[in-house]
């Protein structure tokens, strides 16, 4: 009888820890981006009265001859399917669409994985948790190494943009204020006629202008020379004029150049991002949005845009948009200054080869575990990485009709348990007044 007794409390406590895990379950119904786990069990070793035999010529076989000695916990796993979108409208709000684990970083610099994207900015422009820890910045799409930079937004700006002085080397597909088409210019010099021609491709604004004097020379005409100006303009000494009639290229209307100006409207430009100096005459951080990469655009209070992007090397660039409306990028974005020097847009997201090996700590962080095997890291929408949906959370996965039925199965396996453990004493009650 005691094996019984033993046999039915472990079915006893098994049912016991099946309600703690429902338990849990059930109170983070509605917490950020909460994975549900369900418990399984296993039989415990078995009291063999008998190995069975095999059958012979005289005879048939026999079956094993067991007696089960209980159950026990097999594993207890976490359902890693996306939870609901619940949308709040704040931009700074995100949800992993797909694979993927925001990385984050305490203030010792370890690294933890989350998939609660309610995110906010602290003082200095850090993208961080609700428990402050800071937002891990992406440096390349993919890697199997964090970037170990974190996500910050400045505050203040102080922006200068000015017409680049180096237009010479510039080729027309780069211009960020201009597009100039390739094409014909006619024009009159005193009483020759010249046709200025722009040749197909992609040339430098040097390249134009050069084959611009060379035909000025071939109709002998030496007193009307193009350059480029130190301050980033087009210029043109002498007198010339452009005739509307057999002019096919857009150079004059996208240059502003005409018969009576000879300096050109600013056709690219260039800005420094410095650090504030005065905070009066900087403008401030307005707003922030996040796109399906995971890549923040920063909304200044004078209208103009700060954001990254990356290129066909899978490198990251600034870009900043002007309050006109003029986009400049790449090397035509200089950053200094404390206030910018540190910061990144974009934000980093992992992945793992054993995303069930992820050891669940408090504050919906999970950490390393030694059976997650290779970790991952990257932009969202690349490779393996699902995208960033923003304006909302990652709500529970928790199902409460699978709990509340997993709930009763269990109560249910600790009464008849129960029932099972009295029974078992009743008999050796029975036995012990046997011999009265």
């Amino acid at each position: 009888m005691t094996q019984a007794l033993h046999t039915a409390s472990t079915g006893i406590n098994a049912g016991q820890q099946q309600i703690n895990v429902i338990a849990n379950n059930v109170a983070n119904i509605n917490t950020t981006a909460f994975k549900a786990a369900n418990m399984t069990f296993e039989t415990l070793y078995s009291n063999t009265l008998s190995y069975g035999s095999a059958a012979t010529t005289d005879g048939g076989g026999t079956n094993p001859r067991q007696i089960g000695l209980g159950v026990k916990i097999g594993g207890i796993t976490r359902n890693f399917n996306s939870g609901d979108f619940v949308s709040t409208g704040k931009d700074m709000d995100l949800m992993i669409s797909g694979n993927g684990f925001f990385v984050v970083q305490d203030s010792e610099g370890k690294l933890y994985y989350t998939r609660d994207g309610v995110f906010t900015t602290d003082s200095e422009g850090n993208v961080v948790t609700q428990s402050g820890m800071k937002v891990v910045a992406a440096d390349s799409p993919y890697s199997n190494a964090s970037s170990g930079k974190t996500v910050q937004v400045p505050k203040n700006l102080s922006a200068t943009v000015q017409g680049d002085p180096n237009l010479g080397n510039k080729k027309t597909s780069q211009l960020n204020n201009a597009a100039i088409k390739a094409g014909d210019i006619s024009a009159t010099v005193g009483d020759t006629d010249v046709l200025l021609t722009i040749e197909e491709g992609d040339p430098t604004i040097n390249e134009i202008l050069n084959a611009f004097n060379q035909q000025l020379q071939d109709a002998g005409i030496n007193d009307v020379t193009f350059s480029v100006t130190g301050d980033g303009r087009i210029t043109y000494t002498g007198d010339i004029t452009f005739n509307e009639p057999g002019t096919t290229s857009n150079f004059l209307g996208e240059t502003g150049l005409s018969s009576t100006n000879n300096t050109s409207d600013v056709i690219n430009q260039v800005v420094s991002l410095q650090e504030m100096v005065n905070y009066n005459t900087s403008i401030t951080l307005k707003s922030t949005t996040v796109d399906e990469n995971g890549i923040m655009a920063a909304t200044y209070s004078d209208g103009s845009i700060l954001t990254q992007y990356v290129d066909d090397t899978y490198t990251v660039h600034w870009k900043y948009t002007t309050p006109e409306g003029v986009t400049i990028r790449g090397d035509d974005v200089t950053a200094s200054g404390a206030t910018i020097e540190n910061s990144n847009f974009v934000i980093e997201l992992a992945t793992m080869v054993n995303e069930e090996g992820l050891v669940s700590i408090n504050n919906n962080l999970w950490e390393w575990g030694a059976n997650v095997g290779d970790v991952y890291y990257g932009m969202a929408g690349e490779v393996s990485f699902g995208s960033i949906e923003s304006g909302g959370y990652e709500g529970s996965n928790v199902d409460i009709a699978t709990e509340l039925t997993n709930m009763i199965t269990a109560q249910r396996m600790i009464q008849m348990n129960s029932r099972v453990f009295s029974t078992a004493s009743s008999v050796m009650e029975t036995l012990a007044y046997l011999g009265q």
